[in-house]
């Protein structure tokens, strides 16, 4: 078992990584905790679509199909996921969570089942958005609502309210008040600081499209490029409430990880009038939320939009000695210590995440070549 390399999760970047492998001459086993692959995308919300285009978020070695759309839905991922492992011929182990990953001379992998599996490369692909991040506010267990995280939340029917409150300001709190909105509820979002939009297409360019064409620039020089076009296009940003962010969408991913809203729409409703925005909570008590400037919404339900934070603490028992300051790697930083623990898919990327992992599985799978021989 030491010489077959052991990818943790099953999702883009474990399949990405393991195919980059294959066609290497390297095998590899995927663990994955859930029942299927690609779980996260099986919970994600109904109406959900890639962000980028399909030109630019195929993994490793096979482009997405020519009948999907330029932007394709939850289900077609989860459908080109389903065809890629199988394609490939990918080893996957289905219910096997990894409960640590440690250093004992080589690579121990522990499985909840009790089993053990040693090697001398791991690549840990669990991603970004695997722990829910869920702000808590006083009183808020007298609310008489219901309080969800977005990765709980399906569609707005199964909301069973008609009073909404989005909490955040990413792309999946703009879809999911878009979504609301467009079935007649009545909608508000909490957006607590500085924000940066950009609309998924620029002239009919998808704006992907134009980060790759950038992608040698410094990301401040970047947005230098951008400002012009974002300003007349969102230039009434402070008057519908935002607070534009103090870096540019480029720095500010690059530097904090944090994207900036796709414009589907969102900004058009809420220039309408169908969504109202409102500073950040203060306080959540029976159906009322109030805000720090003193405002307050009447809602029945709110939906915590409020993003994921990696699973590493739980699986590498050495993360603080490892990551002392950020508990996960720092950006760019694929191969952190050089000693065969590899990651896959920590980095938001403005072309996309997709692209991206495919990037780095070709870097991983190119790196432990070198290191293996």
């Amino acid at each position: 078992m030491a010489g077959e390399i052991v990818i943790v999760g099953a999702g883009p970047a474990g399949l990405a990584c393991a195919a980059a492998l294959r066609v290497r001459g390297r095998a590899s086993i995927i663990l994955e905790a859930a029942d299927r692959i690609g779980a996260s995308w099986h919970g994600h919300y109904d109406r959900l679509h890639l962000h980028t285009s399909k030109a630019h978020s195929a993994l490793p070695g096979r482009p997405m199909p020519t009948s999907f759309p330029r932007y394709p839905s939850r289900l077609q991922v989860i459908e080109y996921l389903e065809e890629y492992a199988c394609a490939e011929q990918l080893h996957i182990r289905i219910h096997k969570r990894v409960t640590f990953v440690q250093r004992e001379g080589n690579w121990v992998v522990g499985i909840d089942d009790g089993e053990k599996l040693r090697t001398n490369v791991v690549i840990v692909a669990t991603g970004l958005s695997h722990t829910p991040i869920k702000p808590r506010w006083a009183d808020e267990t007298s609310f008489d609502g219901v309080i969800m995280h977005s990765s709980e939340y399906h569609n707005a029917a199964a909301l069973n309210g008609r009073k909404v409150l989005v909490v955040g300001f990413g792309n999946s709190a703009g879809e999911i008040a878009l979504e609301c909105a467009s079935a007649g509820l009545t909608v508000a979002m909490s957006v607590r600081g500085g924000v940066n939009v950009v609309p998924r297409e620029l002239l009919g360019i998808p704006s992907a499209t134009i980060a790759i064409a950038q992608r040698y620039l410094p990301s401040r020089v970047a947005d230098g490029l951008n400002a012009p076009l974002l300003r007349l296009r969102y230039s009434d940003l402070a008057f519908l409430g935002l607070r534009l962010a103090d870096k540019g969408p480029l720095r500010t991913m690059v530097e904090r990880g944090r994207t900036p809203l796709i414009d589907i729409g969102t900004i058009a409703a809420i220039r309408k009038g169908d969504i109202r925005v409102f500073p950040g909570i203060s306080s959540v008590a029976g159906s009322t939320v109030q805000f720090e400037n003193g405002q307050s919404f009447e809602c029945d339900a709110i939906v915590l939009a409020t993003g994921y934070v990696p699973a590493l603490s739980g699986l590498l028992p050495d993360i603080v000695k490892r990551f002392p300051e950020t508990s996960r790697p720092n950006r760019g930083d694929l191969h952190p210590h050089g000693d065969g623990l590899y990651f896959c898919g920590f980095n938001p990327a403005a072309a996309g995440l997709l692209r991206q992992i495919g990037i780095e599985a070709d870097a991983i799978a190119c790196s432990i070549l070198r290191r293996l021989g």
